[in-house]
């Protein structure tokens, strides 16, 4: 394949930094890094946290071959790589490993420094992509069908909502805080646990292939379920960030 839709080569490293006066408020600040630039990063002398540019040197990253590395330069110390875009996915540079490939498109870095646990956000090089022509035909799958206008897939999106937003670690919601996410949207104006746990059974039963996960998870019971769920439509990309439309605002009060 030689014909690709190229897109330019450039990585951004973003953070929060202190004002180095008592009592100064906190800036974001960012570099722009090209193919074959190099930044390191370090804890500052002046607030004591991560930034890039400081010393001690503990870290570095590189763009390089249309990929951001990063490597961790500590002896004792793992970095984590959270994919910002969901999916619960990471990965890990641990203690003296170099090159690191950060492999999502919207990192966030987390660093365990003295002060509590340091992060900087990271937008690696877009991925090279096949034209539209080009890519090959292949039939859509079951999974593929989920009807993003139904019931479940709303209860669904509400599941996976915590980690959507920004956190892997975040819990599934249970079946009564889904019920009072939704209970403002006119379908569900009369949701209760019985009606959410048909959606998430029918979810569970008959659209996606996670009763082998929920078996593992606490011998099956509802939710494990939850969980599976969550993990499965993250991990194939079949709830984004963008599906969170469907959801009230949550700065706008319910209508109980």
């Amino acid at each position: 394949m030689q014909t690709t839709i190229e897109a330019e080569v450039e990585a951004i490293v973003t953070w929060r930094s202190r004002a180095r006066h008592p009592g100064g408020t906190s800036i974001k600040e960012r570099v722009n890094l090209k193919d074959g630039d190099q930044l390191n990063f370090g804890i500052s002398r002046y607030t004591g946290e991560l930034q890039p540019g400081a010393a001690p040197i503990i870290g570095a990253f590189e763009v390089t071959d249309r990929h951001l590395l990063i490597s961790n330069l500590t002896t004792s110390t793992t970095y984590v790589i959270e994919n910002l875009e969901g999916g619960t996915e990471l990965v890990k540079a641990r203690p003296r490993q170099l090159g690191v490939v950060v492999p999502f498109e919207l990192s966030r870095i987390l660093i365990p420094t003295g002060t509590g646990i340091s992060e900087l956000t990271v937008f690696g090089p877009p991925p090279r992509l096949l034209l539209p022509e080009q890519a090959a035909l292949e039939s859509e799958s079951a999974i593929s069908k989920l009807d993003a206008t139904s019931m479940y897939f709303a209860v669904l999106v509400a599941l996976c909502e915590p980690r959507l937003r920004g956190s892997s670690m975040a819990a599934v919601p249970s079946v009564r805080e889904a019920v009072e996410r939704l209970k403002s949207i006119d379908q569900f104006r009369d949701a209760n646990r019985s009606s959410i746990n048909y959606h998430i059974d029918y979810l569970a039963d008959q659209k996606l292939p996670v009763r082998q996960w929920a078996k593992y998870v606490d011998q099956g019971r509802m939710h494990s379920k939850r969980e599976a769920l969550v993990a499965f439509a993250l991990r194939f990309d079949l709830v984004r960030e963008e599906h969170l439309a469907l959801l009230p605002d949550l700065n706008r009060p319910g209508r109980g």
